[in-house]
C-alpha cells in the first residue's frame, strides 16, 4: 500500500477556466513536505482542456446545449492513459448534478481506473472539521453554481449541516460580472487581476459577513486570484481549490501531506 501510494500520478483537468488548473496544481506543490529536492514532489498530469469543454454556467443556465461531461470525460481518459490514478476537475460549477453525474457514468462504463476526488464534498467536510457542524457558510460563485444549488449538500448532516448564506441579487450579479466580464473579468485578466474584480469581490465577501458568515466559501476557482488568504479582514475565506489539492496529496501520499 505504501509503494502504491508514492508512485501515484495526480491528474488535474484544467483550463475551466485559464488559470484553474494551474492554480490547483501550484496548490498540490505548496502543500507538499518536500526534502529540497524536485524529485521529493508528487508526480502531476495537468491538461488545460478548456477549448474543449463548454463553459459550465451557460451550461446550466440553458444556454449551452453541448453538456461539457462530455469534453471533461475526455481530459480525464486522457490523463488516466497518461497514468494518472487519482484526479481532480479544477471547477467548481462542473460539480453540478447535471454534469458530474453523466461524467462518473461515463467512467463507470469505461471502466477507467482513476479516483474522483470531489471538491464540493471535500470543502464541506473541510469546513466541518475546522469550525465544528452547522457552521454559518457564506457562498461567493458563479450563477451557474449558486443557481444549481451546487453547495447545497453542505446542508446536508452528513457534510456537516452547515447554514448557507447567499449574496442579494445585486451582489451575485457583480460577483459574477466579476468573473465573467470580458474587459475586467478575472477570466479575462488572471494575473494580475483588474482593481475592479477585486473590489467587487471583496463588497461581496463582506456583505455576506454583514449577513452573518462565519466563513466564505470562493465557490469559483477564479476567486481565490483576487481574494487571497488574509484580504477581507479576520474573515475566513475557505478556497475549494486548496481543499482539493490536500485531498489529492491525502490520496497518493499522505506522508507528504503539510500539516495545516
Amino acid at each position: 500500500m505504501k509503494e502504491k501510494s508514492k508512485s501515484a500520478i495526480i491528474g488535474i483537468v484544467g483550463g475551466v477556466g485559464p488559470y484553474a488548473g494551474l492554480e490547483l496544481n501550484r496548490k498540490v506543490f505548496d502543500n507538499t513536505v518536500i526534502d529540497g529536492t524536485d524529485q521529493s514532489h508528487c508526480e502531476v498530469l495537468l491538461f488545460s482542456a478548456g477549448r474543449r469543454v463548454p463553459d459550465r454556467t451557460e451550461f446550466l443556465l440553458g444556454r449551452e446545449t453541448q453538456n461539457p461531461a462530455e469534453g471533461i470525460f475526455e481530459a480525464l481518459r486522457t490523463l488516466g492513459a497518461a497514468g494518472a490514478k487519482v484526479a481532480a476537475i479544477a471547477c467548481n460549477t462542473a460539480h453540478a448534478p447535471r454534469i458530474m453525474d453523466s461524467i462518473l457514468e461515463k467512467l463507470k462504463i469505461e471502466g477507467l481506473d482513476l479516483e474522483l476526488v470531489d471538491m464540493i464534498t471535500e470543502t464541506g467536510l473541510s469546513i466541518t472539521e475546522s469550525f465544528g457542524p452547522g457552521a454559518r457558510v457564506g457562498i461567493l460563485a458563479t450563477e451557474g453554481t449558486v443557481a444549481g444549488g451546487i453547495y447545497d449538500r453542505l446542508k446536508l448532516e452528513r457534510y456537516g449541516a452547515h447554514r448557507l448564506i447567499l449574496p442579494s441579487r445585486e451582489i451575485q450579479t457583480e460577483v459574477h460580472r466579476s468573473i465573467y466580464d470580458r474587459d475586467y473579468g478575472i477570466k479575462a485578466q488572471s494575473n494580475p487581476v483588474t482593481e475592479r474584480a477585486v473590489a467587487q469581490c471583496r463588497r461581496a465577501a463582506l456583505h455576506l459577513a454583514d449577513k452573518g458568515a462565519r466563513v466564505v466559501v470562493l465557490g469559483c476557482t477564479e476567486l481565490p486570484l483576487a481574494l487571497p488568504p488574509g484580504s477581507v479582514g479576520s474573515l475566513e475565506l475557505i478556497d475549494p481549490a486548496e481543499v482539493t489539492a490536500r485531498a489529492l496529496i491525502a490520496k497518493v501520499a499522505p506522508e507528504k501531506l503539510k500539516p495545516r
